[in-house]
């Protein structure tokens, strides 16, 4: 039996042979981790080769120089494979020069031009095949003539040619000869024509029109030379110069025609679609010159016709006669004069022409005068000086960084204006919005004056520099408006310069009003007096929104010139967010902490709307990247019913972003992708520094550390100026070349129709984020991040911000008016008139304070209230405070009401603790901070409680003991451990300085009134006397409790706090729009009153002010409350004799009469009770009855009983 083989499968057959087939090949590892294409794996390889020889050997790389060397290998390799690339594409280049264009597909029949152009090209590339037609086209045969037979072969050959030839050749040379002159007189003018040739039997000659193009004759007819004469060779002889019969010339005429042919032939490979349209404009240019020489050969012949008819009939045309037809003219007629275009301003003549040139020499240091040279202002000195010498008033408007601020006020002193022996030998006034600028650009002047840095000073309030030699005056624009109020012609001064007028404050409005009648009250003088010189007025504005000043026929007649002037010299570079964060705070130290990596040297200038916001930033920075920290916790974002007074330390919980975050607030992956390039300043790749500084500046900081802005940053070192709007204009701060904006800002609001004050977060205007990007382009060119949205920008922000005229209360303003006997204030010229509402409850107060009399006239209390720097109701109160010898302590008392926030609110003064899990375990340190916040938090409970010890139901007596006590111990450390500002405070003792002095000087009741610098507790009957002193000031602002009035609202439930108790003012804060509980207002968590009990609120509380928080959601149900700042709380009959004598108290009839009696003048007097009613006089007012009075009325005759 055979041997058992076992039988193969096919299948396993064919898998063994396979195998062994690929075994003969090189498989790839099917295992690696990535397959990557050959061309990629060849330039992995490159890359690490040249990472290699880049690389130092043993040296370390940081991450930044790192990507910076992986990107230098991605660009080589990235051009090397431009280059490849390049050399394939070059050696597949192909020649185009025998392409045809589209425009000729349908052509039907191709022109000899296009022909021969065809032909040279194809002869050119060398093509293969058609010689024959390129030569039939190229070449032609040329018959060989004998010169005796060429005139009668040439007649034969071209017949056309003999029609077109005159009949006579010998008339051809007598062409060139001159024609016989004109027997008829020259008209005028008539050299300007050609004279008609004539032939000599008088017919005009025909020229022959000479074809343009085509291809040259073999023969040229040769004319015959005339004979040279005296006047051919003047005029120039127009014959061709005879060559004869020569073939040599035709033959190079043919070779330089088949020259110019080639070059178009070479030419044409650039494309057929321009040798169309080159030839087709010859075509148009060709019938243009036919019809052009046609007209004139005609026109020649007509003349000629109409020559030899006008002599035939003896009639001579009135072209060929020299006479001028004389037409009369009317008695009164005068030639009008030559029109000519206005001259510019620079270039018109002198108007005053009896000005005397004056001028101030100053020697300046040569890198002050290399600086100065680089401002664009200094290159308009001439324009801008002769504008002030012709205009009293002149509008000057440059943008940041132009100079106008520090260089305008040297010109003027140059020119001889605040120079003692000059014809204008006043002060220069310079007035600035804010304090720090006034001080800090009077600085500046003065170092740019070098010899003459003695002239400069500066005038803030409680502050100045002032003497005899000062010619050049900084100051705040209220010095200057109570100058004016005191000396209305300004006699110090020659020239004022009103700066910043672009911000439209209140003061300088009311200035630019009162300014343009001093400006013609001073001209009038100037024409009556010699020795009284006019006064110029230069108002400067860093935006062309100049209409309200220019265009407004009641501020001045005549539109004063408007200068423009070059603005910033360095380019600005401006970089928007993609998306607009919520908390900006949060996004501005994200985007600082990588700006200050990875941006180059140069410090940074970040805009925050409030103290709050600068402290807490100024923490996370310091916490992040080292330094010392204060002993301040960070911010803590209290309730919007908490909030303090001041604008800058404000926090109303969320900020209204008006719709302006709805777009970007979700993130997104492309946000790390766009911060990784957001910083990448490709013209710089100088390192970052290291270290920073960080540095606040607001307006409540002490001038001392504000001027800690313009030092520069040690070496090494970078600068993080942390500020709010107050560097948004005038200051100059150096080294700045970055600037990150947030866009918003903390302003104050006012209610015209309610009087409810609110201080809202809001979007700046567009103007006003150009003069914040442009600190960065003041000394050098920056970049500008901005933390929104280019969307919100274009959609939220508004063009510009309205006037604070418009926004603030304005009683000060018209008692200021009507003291300068302005009986009718809407009369005024405001730059933009206020409402006359608005100016009719000015009014309104101003009686009830017996400022105004009904009729509208300043009383004598009125215009003493005028004189002090205060508002009308401190004023009053004041002028009432004299009794129980309580001056000293009034004093004292409005100082401190007039001034800004005193108290620090609790959100800083208690630091707060780190937010944390609950997961997290607390550690011993937290234990300690607890400890720490209590203890704070103690101490500030009872250093408030010790404030109300003299009556713990005043806000105005705890301000009081405030200022007491802070003028026993004068010192920092004093305000640190009693929570207080020891800015404000120092200010409230300048401010009752002032107010002593001119108490003194302008009340002649207080004539030997002295100045107490410490004062004693006052005795609770002049605490008494106090409360109803504050309350006399503030009688129209008082609430009443409302579960006492006729009509209570209906409660929802019973309060359990004093800040929950309502209350209903006087004045009716609703517009009709709000529910019911809008018309109430409650206590603020800050006052005294909020720690009593619920039943110990007083019946009566007298407010300085109502404050209502922001929103804290867009969509949200809960309104926030309207909340009053309360001053004393008083009772019902201290009301009825707060309001005698004012349109708010009233009387019923008598309830009990008690006596009648006759008076001395015969009225019938009589004593009685009544009861007081006390109603605002406005629609909607509310009103309520006050605990009756005993009174004395008198009966008058048409009036009836009348309350003496």
């Amino acid at each position: 039996m055979a041997k058992y083989v076992p039988r193969q499968r096919k299948h396993k057959v064919l898998a063994r042979e396979k195998a062994k087939e690929n075994a003969r090949h090189e498989v790839e590892d099917t295992n690696q981790d990535e397959l990557l294409p050959t061309a990629k794996a060849e330039r992995e390889a490159k890359k690490a080769q040249m990472r290699e020889e880049l690389q130092q050997e043993g040296a370390k790389m940081s991450g930044k120089k790192a990507k910076r060397l992986e990107k230098y290998i991605e660009g080589k390799l990235r051009k090397d494979e431009n280059r490849e690339l390049i050399a394939k594409l070059a050696d597949r280049r192909i020649d185009t020069s025998l392409f045809s264009s589209s425009r000729s597909l349908g052509q039907g029949r191709e022109t000899k031009k296009e022909a021969i152009r065809r032909a040279m090209r194809e002869e050119k590339a060398g093509l293969e095949g058609g010689e024959e037609e390129r030569e039939k086209i190229l070449l032609e045969k040329r018959k060989e003539v004998d010169p005796d037979e060429e005139s009668s072969s040439d007649e034969e050959e071209d017949p056309n040619e003999v029609e077109k030839r005159p009949t006579k050749l010998e008339s051809a040379s007598q062409t060139s000869a001159q024609p016989k002159p004109v027997t008829s007189a020259p008209a005028v003018g008539s050299g300007l024509k050609r004279p008609l040739e004539v032939d000599d039997e008088g017919r005009p000659v025909i020229k022959k029109r000479q074809k343009r193009g085509g291809v040259k004759t073999k023969f040229s007819l040769a004319q015959v030379e005339a004979p040279p004469s005296e006047e051919s060779e003047d005029s120039g002889s127009e014959s061709d110069e005879w060559n004869g019969f020569s073939d040599d010339a035709a033959e190079k005429e043919d070779e330089s025609s088949n020259e110019e042919e080639s070059e178009d032939d070479e030419g044409s490979s650039e494309g057929s679609e321009e040798e169309s349209e080159e030839e087709s404009e010859d075509e148009d240019e060709d019938m243009e010159d036919d019809d052009g020489e046609k007209a004139q050969r005609s026109s020649s012949f007509k003349a000629w016709a109409h020559q030899q008819r006008n002599e035939a009939l003896g009639y001579q045309s009135i072209e060929g006669t020299t006479t001028n037809l004389e037409i009369p003219k009317p008695d009164n007629f005068v030639p009008r004069a030559p029109e000519q275009d206005p001259l510019p301003m620079e270039l018109k003549p002198t108007e005053n022409i009896n000005r005397k040139v004056y001028s101030v020499s100053v020697t300046r240091t040569p890198e002050v005068q290399e600086a100065r040279l680089k401002l664009p202002v200094v290159s308009e000195e001439q324009r801008l000086m002769e504008a002030i010498h012709n205009h009293d008033i002149v509008v000057i408007c440059g943008s940041t960084g132009s100079g106008k601020t520090t260089q305008i006020p040297q010109f003027l002193y140059e020119s001889g204006y605040g120079s003692p022996d000059s014809p204008t030998p006043g002060m220069i006034g310079i007035t600035q919005p804010r304090r720090v600028a006034a001080v800090s650009m009077s600085k500046r002047v003065g170092e740019e004056l070098g010899d003459k840095s003695e002239v400069v000073a500066y005038q803030i309030r409680f502050e100045g520099t002032v003497d005899p030699k000062t010619a050049i005056k900084f100051m705040t624009d209220g010095v200057l408006l109570r100058e004016v109020a005191q000396d209305i012609t300004l006699k110090k001064y020659s020239a004022i310069v009103i700066d910043e007028a672009h911000e439209r404050s209140v003061n300088t409005d009311i200035l630019i009003g009162m300014l343009s009648r001093v400006i013609k009250l001073r001209a009038e003088l100037a024409q009556e007096d010699p020795t009284v010189k006019p006064l110029k007025l230069i108002i400067m504005s860093a935006t062309l929104r100049i209409e309200d000043l220019t265009m407004n026929p009641t501020l001045f007649s005549t539109p004063p010139p408007v200068l423009e002037v070059e603005g910033r010299q360095h380019p600005v570079t401006i970089h928007f967010s993609r998306r607009t964060q919520h908390d900006y705070v949060d996004e501005a130290f994200r985007k600082v902490s990588r700006g200050h990596k990875k941006l180059p040297p140069g410090d940074i200038l970040v805009f925050l709307t409030g103290r709050n916001e600068i402290l807490q930033l100024s923490k996370q920075l310091k916490a992040a990247f080292g330094g010392p920290r204060t002993a301040e916790g960070p911010k803590v974002q209290i309730s919007a019913n908490e909030a303090p007074v001041e604008v800058e330390d404000i926090e109303f919980g969320d900020v209204d972003d008006h719709g302006g975050d709805d777009l970007d607030d979700l993130p997104s992956d492309e946000d790390d992708e766009e911060d990784e390039d957001e910083f990448q300043i490709e013209e710089d790749q100088e390192v970052a520094p290291l270290k920073m500084r960080v540095l606040p500046l607001y307006s409540l900081l002490p001038t001392r550390e504000q001027m800690r802005v313009f030092e520069p940053a040690p070496e090494g070192t970078r600068n993080i100026i942390l500020a709010t709007n107050v560097a948004e204009t005038s200051l100059t701060i150096p080294g700045i070349r970055y600037v990150f904006d947030c866009g918003r800002s903390k302003e104050r609001q006012y209610d015209r129709l309610s009087g409810v004050q609110s201080y809202d977060i809001g979007w700046i205007s567009k103007a006003s984020a150009n003069q914040r990007s442009g600190r960065a382009g003041r000394t050098g060119p920056g970049h500008c991040y901005r933390l929104y949205s280019s969307a919100v920008y274009e959609r939220d922000f508004p063009s510009f911000t309205d006037p604070e005229l418009l926004r603030m209360p304005i009683e000060g303003i018209v008692l200021q008016l009507k003291a300068m006997n302005l009986q009718h204030v809407v009369n005024f010229p405001f730059p933009t008139p206020p409402d006359r509402r608005a100016l009719a409850k000015s009014e309104k107060l101003l009686t009830y304070l017996s400022a105004i009399s009904s009729t509208g006239q300043v009383t004598p209390v009125g215009q003493t209230m005028s004189v002090f720097p205060l508002s009308p109701r401190f004023a009053r109160i004041l002028l009432v405070g004299h009794l129980h010898d309580c001056l000293p302590y009034t004093i004292a008392l409005v100082a401190g009401l007039s001034a800004a926030e005193v108290f620090l609110p609790e959100n800083q003064a208690i630091p707060a603790l780190t937010a944390k899990d609950d997961t997290v375990i607390r550690t011993t340190a937290d234990v300690i901070a607890e400890d720490r916040q209590a203890n704070v938090r103690k101490m500030f409970n009872s250093v408030h409680k010790n404030f109300c010890y003299l009556d713990d139901r005043s806000d105005a007596i705890k301000l009081l003991q405030v200022v007491g006590e802070f003028a026993h111990e004068p010192t920092e450390e004093w305000c640190e451990s009693h929570f207080v500002r020891f800015k404000v405070l120092k200010e409230i003792q300048q401010l009752r300085r002032q107010i002593t002095e001119l108490l003194r000087t302008n009340v002649a009741a207080f004539a030997n009134l002295k100045y107490q610098d410490k004062l004693d507790p006052p005795s609770p009957k002049q605490v008494a006397a106090l409360k109803q002193m504050v309350a006399a000031g503030f009688v129209d602002q008082v609430a009443i409790r409302a579960d006492l009035t006729p009509n209570p609202p209906e409660q929802y439930r019973k309060p359990r706090r004093p800040i929950d108790v309502p209350y209903i003012p006087l004045m009716p804060i609703h517009t009709g729009q709000e529910v019911e509980s809008d018309r109430a207002v409650y206590i603020h968590p800050t006052s005294p009153l909020a720690h009593l009990s619920v039943q110990e609120c007083p019946e009566y509380i007298v407010y300085s002010y109502l404050q209502r928080a922001t929103q804290s959601g867009v969509d949200s149900e809960k309104r926030p409350k309207t909340r009053m700042h309360a001053l004393t709380d008083v009772t019902g009959g201290q009301l009825a004799g707060l309001a005698k004598g004012t349109p708010l108290i009233t009387y019923g009839k008598p309830i009990k009469e008690l006596k009648t009696s006759a008076g001395t003048d015969g009225a019938t007097v009589r004593e009685c009770f009544v009861v007081p009613y006390l109603r605002a006089e406005s629609a909607g007012g509310q009103g309520w009855p006050l605990p009756a009075k005993k009174v004395k009325q008198r009966k008058v005759p048409g009036k009836g009983w009348v309350v003496e």
